[in-house]
């Protein structure tokens, strides 16, 4: 009797632990920041005793802070480890030696994506010498951040697609050129400027060898990551918070297949209803929809099929965020997903 009552618990505990293997979402959380210690640019600058005190805060609680290069693999393998994160550094500012002296100290890896018209030239970025002395230090590695960093997402009105696709393949090929020989090899990882994309800046990205894309949407990477649209969380302004820090680790992904309206372009404006299809509907409850030019807005739940309630109005700006959260039932917490669409004229 006392052998089927220890076998029994075995076996509950057994179907416990699988059970907890197959609904715990393992996730990445990929930070950006762009300045640092600068005062007169509060929009995009963290200081230097709260950016030491995030990565203190990484250290002591034993985060697997690793590479660009291991996150892709993660993704690609479809497994991310517990208390994953990558951190980023847009654009290349000369401030950002003093973020790698910090980096140094605790030995953490991190990516500078680097805007290349800038760098070495301009009297704000990062000069050859000290792009030289970031080298030696075997943990980092550089990505492309464009050659102009101009808000290359929006379609000018004068282009026809064939040429604003011409554009982007000119601008993307012009920086990996400077990159190659400022850096000695041609990036694999591209970040889009101001985390701005639609889907034929998608396509070139891709279709010239790049591994892997970065945009600014704020929420996490799960093994279904789009390898390039990988979101990032940006910290900076009043998101430089060690709150918001702390927070933004614990917020699980959503996996959410846009249906209507799509990623990139709007195809119709005004939109008609939102219409997602969520993966693992079980889960979830209370689910809400954001629009960046409007708020929050809720969600019916059909199955797997998230809808809006009413129609989308016309929408004024050129670009929009669009973001789902829903209440993750086993875990308690809500879990997020962002998107971005733009007005082709």
């Amino acid at each position: 009797m006392r052998n089927m009552i220890t076998a029994s618990l075995i076996l509950i505990i057994f179907i416990n632990l699988i059970s907890f293997k197959t609904t715990k979402a393992d996730y990445a959380v990929v930070l950006i920041y762009h300045k640092f210690d600068e005062p007169k640019s509060p929009s995009t600058s963290i200081d230097l005793k709260t950016f030491e005190n995030q990565m203190k805060y990484l250290k002591e609680n034993k985060y697997n802070v690793v590479s660009l290069s291991k996150l892709y693999t993660y993704i690609k393998n479809k497994n991310i480890p517990p208390k994953t994160v990558v951190i980023t550094i847009d654009d290349g500012y000369k401030s950002t030696m003093k973020a790698f002296n910090i980096l140094k100290k605790y030995n953490f890896p991190f990516t500078i994506f680097l805007y290349m018209e800038a760098v070495g030239r301009y009297p704000d970025f990062l000069t050859k010498e000290q792009i030289k002395i970031l080298k030696e230090y075997k943990k980092v590695e550089f990505g492309n951040h464009s050659y102009t960093h101009k808000r290359l997402a929006k379609l000018p009105q004068k282009l026809t697609k064939k040429e604003y696709e011409d554009m982007l393949i000119k601008d993307t090929k012009r920086a990996e050129c400077r990159f190659k020989k400022l850096i000695g090899y041609k990036p694999k990882f591209y970040a889009y400027p101001y985390g701005e994309y639609n889907e034929i800046f998608v396509k070139v990205i891709k279709e010239l060898g790049y591994k892997a894309a970065f945009t600014q949407d704020p929420f996490n990477v799960s093994i279904n990551t789009n390898k390039y649209l990988i979101p990032r969380q940006p910290i900076v302004g009043s998101w430089a918070s060690i709150k918001h820090f702390k927070n933004i680790l614990n917020v699980e992904p959503l996996d959410v297949e846009p249906i209507n309206p799509k990623i990139g372009f709007l195809e119709k404006n005004p939109p008609g209803k939102f219409k997602a299809i969520l993966k693992n509907p079980d889960k979830y409850k209370n689910c809400k929809l954001y629009i960046s030019e409007i708020g929050w807005l809720n969600l019916q739940k059909h199955k797997n099929i998230l809808l809006s309630n009413s129609d989308i109005p016309f929408l004024k700006r050129w670009k929009n965020r669009i973001g789902i959260k829903c209440l993750n039932k086993n875990t308690k917490k809500y879990a997020t997903y962002f998107y971005m669409i733009i007005k082709e004229k």
